[in-house]
């Protein structure tokens, strides 16, 4: 009204003095305001100011934001020095209705003592009858700008920012849980009206649509207008005011209040407004947003809201967002209110809940980062020192012969001894590690982070259990294997299932291609491991990742013109036998040989991988190490009397008899021969001809008593009768030959049997050497015959306490110089063996001139490749 006769004397040429008068008039004609409490039904609410002192107390310092139904502006209060928010009425929404609500959002306003609920300072009445009330002047950001903040974050850090932001969004639910409590509503939350103050604190805005469900204050009418956000300056898709007859922000409002169901609103509608408040928070945008490039009007936008919920959270949400997040914003967000939070205190609580469980979650994930950091380091170390240790202390004993002094030897056992301690200390550390693992999980139960960590631990550990054979350490590694695995992902847990079900993949190439392939599983009988018969299954070479169970197997394979190989294998869990030579990058053809390649009592071992060692109940046993041995023929038993007879026969008949009678066996053991010692073998005088004593017992008996430059001697005899590279079998081809590829302990399994071989307790006789025919149960998987027991078998090389060297995994045999004094390798159980002695991993180390009656040899020579 002041304004209007400003205008009309300015028109009409009205001095000042004339317009002052005019204006005092006017003023004088206004029912004066008191400015003291007076009987209030908003009795919360301070005694409104006087027109002249809003007049003389505030100086108006411009607009900060505008609505559908009001301003506001920064104002300082000249009285208390500070500066102030100064809302007030639009001239062109100040009917009696609309005072009435102003003077309703006053009294609420004032009734709400929250912190988070900006304090209401002054108000009263213009001129013109226009209500005004001064409040707190807040400075910071609206949620909406902070939604749109993280949303620019990189995938690193969006997550952290996200959890900051709810953290923000659960404050900001207190103040509408309290005014719930006092059964008042706010029916605008927006995250236009949700601010974060400067120094931290939060204020939900912009009360004017509240109600007072219990009647406190007086009941507006209904309303007549759709607001956007009424007092910041920011842009928002919901601004734009339209004369329709339901309030709230279309993009935020609930079912109820689109279809202007006045008495079904209740709290919930805030909580939906909440959850749609969060539905842009997890995906950058309001539910309701139409596609892009196009553009809704408010009554639009209604109309969707009205006919059903916006696109799926998990649809629109950032791939980051856990799905508990989606959970919580499709039940905030329900059609029902009944299936909503049933007020913001209980979204509040809901929010909080998964805020502690991602600060579990958090503190989860740096125990286990804090564990891998300070242990798995640590343990690599340790176990990387005492292999190097153990290498060293190897290395110094190899190069020592049984009977030099312990002040010899004590070098290396320090070292072997210090290898130990660190083993010993490594486990330490791994247990520090699996424990703190562990209490990751006491912290969050489900932590993928943790469970990955133990269920490959505890698979590895699973493999050298089955390696080892250790059935019961077996048994309870699967178990926490299950456990753990099945708390990881799909893709996470799938070689995991694939190694508990014994998921295996096989690869073969045969030379020449086409070869029939015959698989059958080794099953124990009586354990006593048999390839069964029934279970049979035939394929055709090549095989590329065919599928077995994991376990142990013989393959046979044919070849027209060829003679049959056998190749066994053996399989992990979730294991890929494919056959490649080190250095390699395909499979290695297994080759077959022709049928005149092999003689009637040759046994051809194909090239591959086998495992060396590894038992710790035999004597001098090899570490477990997985080598490649390129293939061999071995021959199938040991050389008998009636061979070797022949052997020194020839050569007599070369001129050598010294040489012939160096060679010959005797019945006295020992390391020298003297030239009194009896013959085993009878010797014509005459002719100079040597002959069995008993041919018929004799003849197809083992030859003992034999040195290992005897058998070197008739090796090279061998090799020039057959014009094929035959020499004494190296050491781990040895082992090879008799075990087969999967570690087993005996030929036929693990099992210790002494009928099963010619050994100490296999018959009620007197102990003595057997036919090489006797005992065919004691076959290896490739159908070498005698190797567990009757004798024991000279080796080509050097002693040397690791073993044979292997090159980058591809064993070299290093045949010893005959003028090497050294020890010589010696393998296999004898008819006086007893117990673990029978054991195929078993080593001795005998001078190379030692004669005895459980030391025979036998051929073997190389294929190539």
């Amino acid at each position: 009204m002041i304004e209007r006769l400003r205008l009309i004397a300015k028109v009409h040429g009205i001095g000042g003095d004339a317009l002052r008068e005019l204006t005092e008039l006017y003023e004088g004609s206004l029912p004066r305001v008191p400015t003291h409490r007076v009987g209030d039904p908003h009795r919360d609410a301070p005694a409104p100011s006087a027109p002249e002192d809003f007049r003389h107390r505030y100086e108006d310092r411009g607009r900060i934001g505008l609505g559908g139904f009001s301003e506001v502006r920064e104002a300082w209060d000249r009285r208390i020095g500070r500066c102030v928010a100064l809302k007030v009425q639009l001239p062109s929404r100040s009917s009696p209705d609309d005072c009435a609500r102003f003077r309703q959002e006053v009294a609420l306003t004032a009734r709400l003592q929250h912190p988070g609920v900006v304090p209401l300072y002054d108000w009263g009445e213009l001129p013109d009858g226009r209500i005004w009330f001064t409040m707190k002047r807040v400075r910071g950001d609206t949620i909406g700008r902070r939604t749109a903040a993280l949303h620019r974050q990189r995938s690193t850090e969006f997550m952290w920012a996200l959890r900051r932001l709810l953290d923000d969004f659960r404050r900001l639910c207190e103040p509408v849980a309290h005014a719930h409590a006092q059964r008042i509503i706010h029916r605008d939350i927006s995250p236009h009206n949700l601010m974060v103050g400067d120094l931290g604190e939060v204020h939900v805005m912009d009360w004017g649509l509240a109600r007072d469900l219990g009647g406190v204050s007086a009941a507006p009418r209904r309303e007549d207008t759709v607001s956007g956000p009424s007092w910041l300056p920011a842009p928002d898709p919901s601004e734009g005011s339209v004369r329709t007859r339901v309030a709230g922000t279309p993009f935020y409002m609930s079912p109820e209040q689109a279809h202007c169901e006045i008495a079904a609103m209740g709290p919930a509608s805030d909580v939906y407004a909440f959850g749609a408040v969060l539905y842009e928070i997890l995906s950058g945008e309001p539910p309701y947003t139409p596609p892009q490039g196009r553009h809704e009007t408010a009554e639009q936008t209604i109309a969707r809201v009205r006919s059903g919920p916006p696109r799926a959270i998990e649809e629109v949400a950032r791939g980051e967002v856990p799905e508990e997040l989606h959970a919580l914003c499709r039940r905030a967000m329900a059609r029902a209110p009944a299936d909503r939070y049933a007020h913001a205190g209980a979204l509040m609580e809901a929010v909080r809940d998964w805020l502690d469980g991602a600060d579990r979650q958090e503190r989860a994930v740096r125990i286990v980062e804090e564990a891998h950091r300070e242990h798995r380091a640590r343990i690599a170390r340790l176990r990387a020192k005492a292999d190097h240790h153990r290498a060293a202390s190897r290395e110094i004993l190899d190069r020592l012969r049984s009977f030099d002094g312990a002040q010899d030897k004590a070098e290396g056992w320090k070292l072997a001894d210090d290898a130990a301690a660190l083993d010993q200390e490594a486990l330490r550390e791994e247990i520090y590690w699996t424990q703190k693992l562990r209490s990751a999980l006491n912290e969050v139960p489900g932590l993928e982070e943790a469970h990955g960590a133990l269920a490959e631990h505890y698979a590895d550990s699973l493999v050298r259990a089955e390696a080892k054979r250790d059935r019961p350490a077996a048994t309870r590694l699967a178990a926490l294997v299950e456990d753990h695995a099945r708390h990881l992902p799909a893709d996470g847990r799938a070689r995991y299932e694939a190694l508990l079900r014994g998921d295996a993949r096989l690869t073969l190439v045969t030379a020449p291609e086409g070869a029939r392939v015959t698989i059958k599983p080794y099953e124990p009988v009586n354990r006593y491991l048999m390839a069964s018969d029934e279970r049979t299954r035939t394929a055709i070479a090549p095989l590329q990742e065919h599928g077995l169970q994991r376990g142990s197997y013989l393959l046979l394979l044919a070849a027209p013109g060829h003679g049959e190989a056998r190749y066994p294998v053996a399989l992990g869990g979730d294991e890929h036998w494919d056959g490649v030579r080190p250095g390699g990058t395909a499979p290695h053809p297994i080759r077959l040989l022709r049928e005149d390649e092999l003689a009637p009592d040759d046994v051809y071992v194909p090239a591959g991988w086998f495992i060396a060692g590894g038992d710790p109940r035999a004597g001098e046993s090899l570490p477990r190490r997985r080598v490649w041995l390129d293939g061999f023929v071995m021959k199938k038993y040991p050389v008998t009397n009636a061979e070797y007879v022949d052997f020194l026969n020839a050569l007599v008949e070369e001129g050598r008899a010294g040489e012939a009678r160096r060679h010959c066996p005797t019945h006295a053991p020992g390391a020298t021969l003297s030239d009194d010692a009896p013959l085993a073998y009878a010797l014509d005088e005459r002719s100079g001809r040597y002959r069995l004593k008993a041919p018929e017992v004799e003849h197809a008996l083992p030859v003992v008593f034999v040195d290992w430059h005897a058998a070197m001697a008739y090796a090279a005899y061998w090799a020039r009768r057959t014009g094929l590279p035959w020499r004494l079998p190296s050491e781990l081809e040895w082992e090879k030959a008799a075990r087969g590829v999967d570690g087993r302990f005996m030929p036929w399994g693990d099992q210790i049997e002494p009928t099963w071989a010619c050994v100490s307790g296999s018959h009620p006789e007197r102990k003595r050497v057997m036919s090489v025919h006797e005992y065919p149960t004691d076959v290896s998987p490739y159908g070498v015959r005698g190797m567990a027991g009757n004798v024991r078998d000279w080796c080509v090389e050097r002693w040397r306490l690791a073993g044979p060297r292997a090159e980058h995994g591809i064993v070299r045999v290093e045949a010893a110089p005959t003028d090497d004094t050294a020890d010589r390798p010696v393998r296999g159980g004898a008819w006086i063996s007893t117990g673990e002695l029978v054991r195929l991993a078993v080593r001795y180390a005998e001078p190379p001139t030692k004669r005895h009656g459980v030391l025979g040899f036998r051929l073997a020579r190389p294929i190539e490749p």
